[in-house]
């Protein structure tokens, strides 16, 4: 046959082929004309080769289908037919190509019974594995079955050893119960007389809490007038402002103390620095040791609370004292003898910050 008779041929069937492909686009145009590009169709043509397909999926692929058959048939038969000589040398080349395919199979043959081989060894090796693992299995299972007697021996032991231990722990408890009841005999009999001692210790602490109590109020100097005194007991509250203090309430020197100055000094015929005053000396007598007289020197050094007081320093305070001292003396308010020590200007300071 001659090369163009085949080139005929060739380009005849390509275009054969283009035109069916063109057809199959014809027919997805129309399939998508009634339904949805989404849905499945069977076309003829190719509904044994790919069933189901999708109208747009079948569309696309008709058309690149058409393309490359037009694309061959365009190449083939614009093709310019080729050398003898080459034509020879391709035949050449494809007995070649021939000889070595055959070769490739008579090596793959070669490797399949190779693997072959192997896999029937493999299976001879796994074989010889499962039956040293099902003889090993025995092996323990019979050595479980020796150590299960045993140990079912050791459980009788043990149950056995138990009971022996639970009637010594039994007969322990009734010893220990004696023993609880004995000790809580000795307890009470204990807890009694301890109670007794420590009545007679209260007892005793008591006496002689009471003796020192007499013992301080002898030894301790004592205050010239207390929170509980009467309004007249300061030195400057007569009878008449005495009732009129009662009637607002004010019975003893702390409520003197903790009223307001100048409400008192509004509801009464006293002044503002009349209470005052009597404040200051009624703060000053609730210190023990100091007399009215006392406090008159102290008020008039310009200490008036029992803070200002605690503040001071015994020396410095002294010699003020000394001065004021000095010009009662000579006023005739105040007695040589009452003038205040060194040693009792520290006991009221002292006092002070208690």
């Amino acid at each position: 046959m001659s090369a163009h008779l085949k080139k005929g041929i060739i380009v005849w069937i390509l275009g054969f082929l283009t035109f069916l492909a063109a057809v199959n686009v014809f027919n997805a145009v129309m399939y998508g004309v009634d339904k949805n590009a989404e849905d499945p169709i069977n076309p003829y043509l190719i509904r044994y080769v790919i069933p189901n397909i999708k109208i747009r999926d079948y569309f696309w692929s008709s058309v690149a289908v058409t393309c490359v058959f037009l694309a061959l048939t365009s190449i083939v038969a614009c093709r310019r037919l080729p050398d003898p000589h080459l034509l020879g040398r391709i035949g050449k080349l494809e007995k070649d190509i021939s000889d070595n395919t055959n070769t490739i199979r008579a090596i793959q043959m070669s490797l399949l019974e190779d693997l072959e081989n192997n896999k029937k060894a493999q299976e001879v090796f796994m074989s010889k594995i499962n039956k040293s693992l099902m003889d090993a299995r025995k092996e323990m299972l019979s050595v479980l079955e020796k150590n299960k007697k045993g140990i079912q021996e050791t459980n009788k032991n043990l149950q056995k050893t138990t009971r022996e231990m639970m009637s010594a722990l039994e007969e322990y408890g009734k010893s220990i119960q004696q023993i609880n009841m004995s000790l809580e005999s000795v307890t009470k009999e204990t807890q009694s007389m301890l109670k007794n001692a420590v009545k007679k210790q209260m007892a005793k602490i008591e006496k002689i809490t009471k003796r020192i109590e007499k013992l301080e109020e002898k030894l301790l100097p004592q205050s010239k007038l207390t929170s509980r005194n009467k309004p007249e007991d300061i030195k400057g509250i007569g009878p008449r402002l005495g009732e009129e203090l009662r009637a607002l309430g004010i019975t003893t020197v702390a409520d003197i103390i903790t009223a307001d100055t100048k409400t008192l000094a509004e509801k009464t015929r006293a002044s503002r620095d009349r209470i005052q005053h009597l404040k200051t000396t009624a703060q000053l007598l609730m210190i023990p040791s100091i007399s009215k007289k006392h406090a008159e020197l102290l008020e008039e050094a310009g200490i008036t609370t029992r803070k200002e007081l605690a503040a001071q320093e015994p020396i410095q305070l002294s010699q003020k004292l000394e001065k004021i001292a000095k010009t009662y003396i000579e006023r005739g308010k105040l007695l040589e003898s009452e003038k205040p020590t060194i040693e009792e200007i520290v006991s009221w300071i002292r006092h002070s910050k208690i």
